[in-house]
């Protein structure tokens, strides 16, 4: 069995090792499923893009987590479909 070394921050050596614990495998589980998902498809598993959200998407999907987190506490009417949104405004008339 071959071993690899690579280089990377310590913050970002942490950070990995923690979101892969929180999903129950290893730092070098996760890299070596990377590789085989590499070799399989014979390309990235993903697509990499220099596309970064801009100022407004991040505002916007901030204010969406906020907005889920208030319906999930109770601070926050949410409907399932329009009749009942429809009817709520009807009744704010």
């Amino acid at each position: 069995m071959a071993t690899m070394s690579i280089r990377l921050s310590d913050s970002d050596k942490t950070a990995a090792d923690n979101l892969f614990k929180e999903l129950g495998i290893t730092t070098n589980s996760a890299i070596n499923m990377f590789l085989k998902q590499c070799i399989r498809l014979q390309k990235f598993p993903f697509t990499p893009s220099l596309n970064v959200p801009n100022e407004k998407l991040v505002r916007a999907i901030e204010e969406s987590e906020v907005i889920l987190q208030e319906l999930r506490e109770g601070k926050r009417k949410g409907y399932t479909d329009s009749e009942s949104l429809f009817e709520a405004l009807d009744n704010e008339i």
